[in-house]
């Protein structure tokens, strides 16, 4: 393992809901900086940054206008100088977020396109060929057809697979492949060390000729044809190869949402210049015990999978085994929080814990979402008009259609939506839970769970978090190779293996206490446990949520 981010502990953060340094209710960057102590004493080593580039705010950022600069809700670039300074100071690093399948519809590069048709910059985009039709009913994820007509007028229609307002851009022509290259080499100049690939896997179309064949809706979504296509790796390896060509230790976390293991595995074989990793939304071992099928499937109500998680791991730790390293997660920006999307207790303070052992020591990258740490849970809106996000919109109008009330509307989306995941860090029981002086931007009813009490707590998540992180830095969970264990049905447990070394981790999912032998005849000794009681002839006894982490000497 030569290269820095094989052990990377990333520590996920929403720039405007982090730390907000001047008080006008928006996170900045300043604030991050200010907040590095924090993110340091957790352990962690690598920043990613959900996007902070100069953008319309229609995706939150995702829609960016100008890749050259920071958006100045968050700050100007001498306050990203200052961060990359200190992060580095720090020996740490730092991971931006690199929208590339789409841009504003205010980007310079759109907005030359719709007024020139002769620009060069017409062909950065996709634009249908028949004349005055959409090519195909192909639907958008944000609702609607994937097209929209040229807002200049004629004949023409651009595509856009999620807001209207980000049209795609055509990653066919190399020129495109080539800014963007040009966009990553400038940040590191800046001092980046690496990217996240917003939605890398949707760069390649299939043949717009090609409807969707589902007749029950006017413009149906079939990522079929907008996502994972072949395409997708050989765009990816002229972009990747230009940037590594640069600088050869750049990070590239590639956004594979949909991938499965075997699909992860070509997108990071390093040999073809794919990413160094890929995260998806697909390794969290959840299962739906209530499917109610006039819902759709991002908000049905879900439950953690001890069985799915164990096929979910067992394969893709087999399949990248001599490829790359898993992404470590239980959740991001683009989804609820874990304790109350698989709806965990909140007098239930051992469950978290064990969730991190089971996650974070197995082989991998860790990645923690902001807040997780101190065991953060959904905001809680109190009205179906508080939500301003286009999915939860969708979802509003189209139950209300088919006769749900406004309660169970509000239900489902402060369980699963998206935007109950990106509340003010709580750093402390203030009135604004210590992120600012002004309201927030995003604000709703919180849990109370509090950094500043937290870090002096030697009993909380927050230790917990922190003593798992630093067994994750010893060679053999870091580096040693991965064998999920045949064990009872409920009990999750699995090897570490470096130079004849190893080491072992239990965690019991059961409701009552469970008796698990270590396989190994050589004396061990306990590295860390929670509700586990001291070992007996290499026999570990585990409460409810026990876990326990074991290591040969």
């Amino acid at each position: 393992m030569n290269k820095w981010y094989q052990k990377a502990m990333i520590y996920q953060i929403y720039p405007k809901s982090f730390k907000d340094s001047n008080n006008d209710g928006i996170g900045d960057i300043n604030g991050i900086t200010e907040s590095l102590d924090y993110v340091q004493q957790l352990g962690t080593n690598t920043l990613w940054l959900n996007p902070i580039f100069v953008s319309p705010q229609i995706d939150n950022g995702y829609d960016v206008s100008n890749y050259f600069a920071i958006d100045p809700l968050l700050g100007t670039m001498d306050d990203f100088q200052k961060l990359v300074e200190a992060i580095h100071k720090r020996k740490m690093h730092l991971v931006l977020d690199l929208p590339i399948n789409d841009t504003s519809d205010q980007h310079p590069w759109f907005q030359d396109a719709i007024k020139n048709k002769d620009s060069i910059f017409r062909d950065y985009y996709i634009w249908s060929e028949n004349q005055g039709n959409r090519p195909n009913n192909w639907g958008s994820f944000f609702g609607g057809s994937v097209w929209e007509p040229d807002p200049n007028g004629g004949s023409q229609y651009y595509c856009h697979i999620f807001d209207k307002k980000m049209p795609d851009l055509n990653w066919k022509n190399p020129e495109v492949r080539k800014s963007m290259a040009d966009i990553a080499k400038f940040w590191i100049d800046k001092g980046v060390d690496g990217f996240r690939l917003d939605a890398f896997i949707h760069i390649a179309k299939a043949n717009f000729g090609q409807n969707i064949l589902n007749q029950k809706e006017k413009f149906p979504v079939d990522s079929s044809f907008y996502a994972n296509l072949p395409e997708v790796k050989l765009y990816l390896k002229d972009f990747i190869k230009l940037v590594k060509g640069y600088k050869d230790d750049v990070f590239f976390l590639g956004e594979a949402s949909s991938a499965d293991a075997y699909q992860a595995a070509e997108y990071t074989r390093p040999e073809r210049f794919g990413c160094d990793m890929v995260v998806t939304s697909d390794n969290y071992g959840e299962m739906y015990p209530m499917t109610d099928s006039k819902i759709p499937m991002f908000f049905q109500p879900r439950q953690l999978s001890i069985k799915r998680l164990k096929e979910t791991f067992s394969v893709w730790e087999a399949v990248l085994e001599k490829i790359s390293l898993p992404a470590l997660t239980w959740g991001n920006h683009d989804i609820s929080r874990v304790l109350d999307r698989l709806h965990i207790d909140s007098q239930d303070n051992d469950l978290p814990k064990a969730l991190a052992v089971c996650m974070y020591l197995q082989r991998g990258i860790p990645i923690i979402y902001y807040g997780e740490e101190i065991g953060m849970r959904n905001l809680k809106y109190k009205k179906l008009r508080d939500f301003h996000d286009q999915r939860a919109l969708d979802l509003i109008d189209f139950m209300q259609s088919k006769g749900y009330s406004d309660e169970e509307i509000l239900t489902l989306l402060n369980q699963q939506d998206e935007m109950t995941a990106r509340g003010p860090f709580q750093w402390s029981a203030d009135k604004f839970v210590g992120f600012s002086n002004h309201h927030p931007w995003n604000w709703a009813t919180h849990n109370d769970a509090a950094a500043d009490e937290a870090v002096k707590n030697d009993g909380s998540l927050f230790a917990f978090y922190r003593a798992v992180l630093k067994i994750k830095t010893q060679p053999l969970f870091s580096e040693g190779q991965y064998l999920l264990l045949k064990t009872d049905a409920k009990i999750y447990a699995f090897e570490r293996e470096l130079n004849g070394k190893k080491a072992f981790v239990i965690v019991n999912f059961d409701h009552k206490t469970v008796k698990y032998r270590v396989p190994t005849v050589k004396v061990v000794h306990t590295l860390l446990s929670n509700k586990a009681s001291s070992l007996v002839d290499n026999v570990v006894t585990m409460e409810q949520s026990g876990s326990i982490v074991i290591e040969e000497k």
